[in-house]
């Protein structure tokens, strides 16, 4: 017996020597850290499969107390819930910042994603991730029927008045329009109506499933592949049609989809340089003039869990396009899942360190405030050899950079898991109060509900005194527009004062309610120019309400914090004072905790409708305006639009639209009290109900999981201990 036990330790151990190490991106201790999460998480998803399986007969009972179907459902959402997320990283930065340069280096391929020193290479949004697959993986999305069809639309209306395509010749915007156009259905399509061009047969042959895959051994491959779809076309497409070999032909064929691709997914092998499970989005320049890919690199943005603003060491210094890449970050901060904020200069070869250290950086928001803050590489340096190089690896940040992923991974990791783990052991707390049956009546519950009502009170009323704070602000910023909004909307239709074709540009400005990415004059929004005054009132405050990382007096989250303490402090003070079971108490101090984390997800959501609701209720008032302006034909044109959005905005200024924006934002903050203490009160009243209820039927019925329970405790028990970071 003791012989064929060795052999078979023998043959495991042989089959671990020629099993392939599966390459790991994370240092020694990291290592022992994501291993102990992975240890945790997979024990925890055996414990629950198994009480899962164990609670099926709640299927097969045709009268099942509700407290029990409750349960099952419960066990069945999180049975179906992934417990670790991906950690999304943006990289946002403007043209020829050296973003893909950036992210090749990044991922240890020099050129992977298309670059240049001298021109914008990526053509559409790239996100690239690392699982564990052996094969180097990419899924091109495309537009769909419709959207291709809005967008024709759109085009086609950008270039209604043709016969000024002289004047025009330099309007790239317009050169960008044709090219599309002549991509998909050939020579002469701009010349074609609407009505023609659906009837017609494109050039392309458009995938029916939306979607074009392919996977290759070696990332040489798969980039040699790649490359023709995600390149730049910038207008030389039309000089290779036809020409050269037969793998230029299929290359110029690949080309052609440029104008129907929505986004682009890349998948590498496991990596020793980036950890499974991160996500990063190479997020192209300023957003799209197609309306749903910017709707998605808006999203995105929003979406993204980190976001880099990187910039090139040469244009950092007082750029007008920082500026802007830095309210948009700071945006999707306050609107959206964003926590962390990185700058990254490139080419710091080429820096002159003097002037570096002189750099300062704009405001107070807690995002700002970490001390690794700004990373300064050189990917250049990075790849060059031994014998030619100035800086070391080390010097160049790049491993640095590399360490500030793995660290955000491993957080992120920690702190999902850890509300997995408690959501699963608030279930055993549970199932222990099914299993012992109750000498307490329904009514010795009463008083606690009493008392979580009055508090849920106090706290809506906390939250009202807080969200108040922000009219003085919001009411200063409105004085601010109210000066500013013509000088505003001046600087924005100055930047065209030189260009011939600008009244297209206005009219396509105006058909997309004031909001339009232009590859001339960059993101052109007026419905934010006219906000922006009351955004920099309101920034600040907003922050400070939201923060979530060291609360201050202000802040949501720390009269949350409060208001949970209290609650359960009083949990435990009925349990010294009354029969209340210290099985049940664990319930009521673990599922309280759950309830602040629903509620916390909810503010999350809700935040970023609120951020967003004042210059969308300034879009709203003057989109019927917009629609006017864009009918606008015939001499001067730009100066007869211009003329009318002055006296729309003005009209609307007089119909005080900036005081009807603040007073939708502040209804959007009653509405969150409102809804942060209705979700609060059905919540303990649904706890209260699963706690205090007679268990007569239930404890016959629901199996022993003594040691379940047990061995979930510790391990939730294990997540907080200062070992894990």
């Amino acid at each position: 017996m003791a012989e064929a036990q060795g052999a078979e330790r023998g043959n495991a151990e042989e089959i671990a020597r020629k099993r392939p190490r599966l390459p790991q991106a994370f240092q020694d201790d990291e290592q022992k850290l994501l291993k102990n999460y992975e240890n945790i998480e997979s024990k925890a998803r055996k414990i629950l499969n198994l009480v899962h399986e164990r609670m099926k007969f709640v299927d097969q009972l045709g009268d099942a107390p509700s407290q029990l179907t409750y349960l099952r459902d419960r066990l069945t959402t999180l049975q179906e819930k992934s417990t670790f997320s991906v950690t999304s990283i943006g990289l946002f930065g403007s043209t020829g910042a050296g973003k893909s340069t950036l992210l090749n280096t990044l991922l240890g391929k020099e050129y992977f994603l298309p670059v240049s020193g001298t021109q914008t290479c990526t053509s559409c949004q790239v996100r690239v991730s690392v699982c564990r697959s052996k094969d180097y993986e990419a899924k091109i999305f495309l537009l769909s029927e419709q959207e291709w069809k809005d967008e024709l639309e759109h085009l086609l209306a950008f270039l209604e008045e043709h016969e000024d395509d002289e004047e025009d010749e330099s309007n790239k915007d317009v050169e960008l329009a044709i090219s599309k156009l002549r991509t998909v259905y050939g020579e002469g399509a701009e010349r074609r109506s609407y009505e023609e061009l659906l009837r017609a047969t494109p050039k392309v042959n458009i995938s029916s499933t939306g979607l074009i895959a392919f996977q290759k051994r070696s990332a040489e491959e798969l980039s040699k592949e790649l490359d023709p779809y995600i390149r730049n076309q910038d207008n030389d497409e039309e000089d290779q049609m036809g020409s050269g070999s037969s793998s230029m032909r299929e290359g110029t064929q690949k080309m052609q989809h440029w104008p129907l691709i929505k986004h682009v997914e890349v998948i590498f092998p496991m990596s020793d340089l980036i950890p499974e499970g991160v996500v990063f989005v190479d997020i192209a320049g300023m957003g799209d003039s197609n309306k749903d890919r910017d709707e998605m690199w808006k999203e995105c943005i929003l979406e993204c869990s980190s976001i880099w603003i990187i910039a090139d060491v040469e244009r950092v210094f007082g750029a007008k396009t920082q500026e802007i890449m830095l309210r948009e970050a700071i945006k999707a901060f306050q609107a959206g899942k964003c926590c962390d904020i990185t700058f990254v200069v490139t080419k710091t070869d080429n820096m002159n360190v003097e002037e570096y250290l002189r750099k300062s950086l704009p405001s107070s928001v807690e995002v700002l405030q970490k001390p690794n803050l700004v990373y300064t590489v050189s990917a250049r340096e990075y790849w060059r050899s031994e014998m030619t190089k100035t800086l070391n690896k080390e010097e160049t940040e790049i491993n640095m950079l590399r360490d500030h992923v793995r660290k955000l991974r491993l957080n992120m990791m920690k702190n999902q898991l850890q509300n997995y783990v408690r959501e699963i052991y608030t279930i055993f707390c549970l199932l222990d109060i099914y299993r012992n049956e109750s000498v307490e009546e329904r009514d010795q519950s009463f008083s606690l509900g009493e008392y979580v009502k009055l508090k849920i009170q106090q706290l809506g009323t906390q939250a009202g005194y807080i969200f108040d704070k922000i009219d003085l602000h919001l009411d200063k910023g409105v004085g601010s527009a109210r000066k500013l909004y013509k000088k505003n909307m001046e600087k924005l239709f100055n930047k065209g004062q030189k260009s011939r074709g600008f009244h297209r540009t206005l009219k396509a400005l105006c058909r997309r309610k004031g909001e339009l990415v232009s590859r001339v004059f960059g993101r052109l929004d007026i419905n934010d120019v006219l906000a922006q005054a009351v955004y920099e009132h309101i920034d600040a405050p907003f922050e400070t309400i939201f923060r979530k990382q060291q609360p201050m007096n202000e802040s949501l989250q720390l009269v949350m914090d409060d208001f949970s303490t209290e609650i359960k402090d009083k949990f435990k003070s009925f349990e010294n004072n009354t029969a209340l079971k210290n099985l049940r108490l664990n319930f009521l101090l673990q599922e309280t905790d759950n309830i602040m984390k629903g509620l916390e997800g909810k503010i999350l959501l809700k935040k970023k409708s609120i951020y967003e609701s004042y210059v969308l209720e300034i879009k709203s008032r003057l989109s019927p305006h917009y629609e006017e302006a864009s009918r606008i034909r015939g001499e001067q044109s730009s100066q007869r639009i211009i003329k009318k959005l002055y006296e729309a905005v003005d009209e609307q200024v007089a119909n005080n639209m900036f005081e009807r924006a603040k007073n939708k934002m502040k209804s959007q903050f009653q509405e969150l009290k409102e809804e942060m203490t209705s979700k609060l009160e059905k919540d303990f009243s649904d706890m209260f109900s699963l706690a205090f209820c007679p268990w007569n039927r239930m404890c016959e019925m629901v199996p022993v999981f003594a040691q379940e329970h047990q061995e979930i405790e510790s391990l939730f028990r294990s997540l907080s201990e200062p070992h894990c970071p």
